[in-house]
């Protein structure tokens, strides 16, 4: 019998379908249907209406709420297709709007090892950064109540998706987006910030001023980083990080910006100097977060690491606008 998890559950996996990989194209021209095969030697399972939250866009379109909505009970593929055709559909008689414009269709999705990939045509990327954030939240809130599913990837017609201000979207789960005490995701927040990336002589840095939405579920420290991450938009500006470089969590407390890397960060380096990665995400932070004073730097937790033979993480690091070059 397939569950659906409260949205606030611990992730489950079901028994019944470890190792299976289910792979459905062509989702046709509402984006949502695929045929599937039937089995003549097995008995169909007894269908139960039951329970789920299914996440839409409030009527002023700046933030999600959720609906609890009766679905019936199947197997994955029909479970899924029965939570895309609610995203395109608000309830009766509201003024919510469904999460995905009738333009914006996904093409086909895979699932492996707990794991959902959905590949969205073109008209994705084309979406208003606000709605863009939320239609994300509540895609990956509604689908992760299906049991087998643990983690969720976007992809745009079979290539990496990014948004609109160049941020890579990596694997989402339900901790990606946090609910506030009224059950809705917080709204979106936008602001002008400050980032800073390599020169091409990989020995200063150069301002790059951007426009970006976020949303408030993350501090807008997390948010920088992940802008660094995803490289510059100007041309003349070089990355400072490696793209794959991985967050493992940002916390500020007391004037101090704790920034956490997975091991990505001291294994692959660029061709820069070594205080460019270092300075790049402290001068980002520290222009655009007046509260932080200094950042603290760890690798998988751990503070104790020298990186590029001179830069010791054990310390905590200020501003240097030496760094920075016109």
């Amino acid at each position: 019998m397939r569950k659906i998890r409260p949205v606030q559950s611990v992730f489950r996996r079901m028994l019944q379908t470890a190792a299976a990989v289910l792979t459905a194209a062509a989702v046709g021209a509402a984006g949502m249907c695929v045929p599937v095969r039937a089995s003549s030697e097995k008995k169909p399972a007894e269908k139960k209406e039951m329970e789920a939250t299914v996440y839409y866009l409030n009527e002023n379109g700046n933030g999600l709420t959720p609906v609890t909505v009766s679905i019936t009970e199947g197997d994955l593929h029909s479970t899924l297709q029965t939570f895309f055709k609610k995203l395109r559909e608000a309830p009766a008689k509201s003024r919510l709007i469904p999460l995905l414009p009738p333009d914006v269709t996904i093409n086909s999705y895979s699932f492996s090892g707990g794991l959902l990939t959905l590949d969205f045509g073109k008209n994705y990327q084309s979406l208003e950064s606000t709605r863009e954030v939320l239609a994300r939240a509540g895609i990956v809130r509604t689908m992760v109540q299906i049991d087998e599913v643990e983690n969720i990837r976007f992809t745009i017609d079979g290539r990496e998706a990014v948004n609109g201000d160049g941020l890579r979207l990596t694997i989402m789960n339900a901790d990606s987006f946090v609910e506030d005490a009224g059950k809705t995701i917080n709204a979106i927040q936008h602001t002008m910030i400050n980032l800073y990336f390599a020169s091409g002589d990989g020995k200063s840095l150069k301002l790059e001023s951007r426009s970006i939405y976020y949303s408030a579920s993350k501090p807008l420290e997390w948010a920088i980083v992940e802008r660094i991450i995803a490289g510059p938009l100007v041309k003349g500006n070089y990355p400072t990080v490696p793209a794959n470089l991985q967050i493992m969590g940002v916390t500020c407390s007391n004037g101090v910006c704790y920034v956490n890397l997975n091991q990505t960060f001291i294994q692959n380096q660029l061709t820069v100097d070594e205080k460019i990665p270092i300075y790049s995400i402290v001068d980002s932070i520290c222009d655009n977060c007046p509260e932080v004073k200094e950042v603290q730097f760890a690798i998988d937790g751990e503070s104790d690491v020298v990186f590029r033979h001179t830069m010791d993480l054990s310390r905590t690091y200020s501003a240097d606008r030496s760094l920075i070059s016109s």
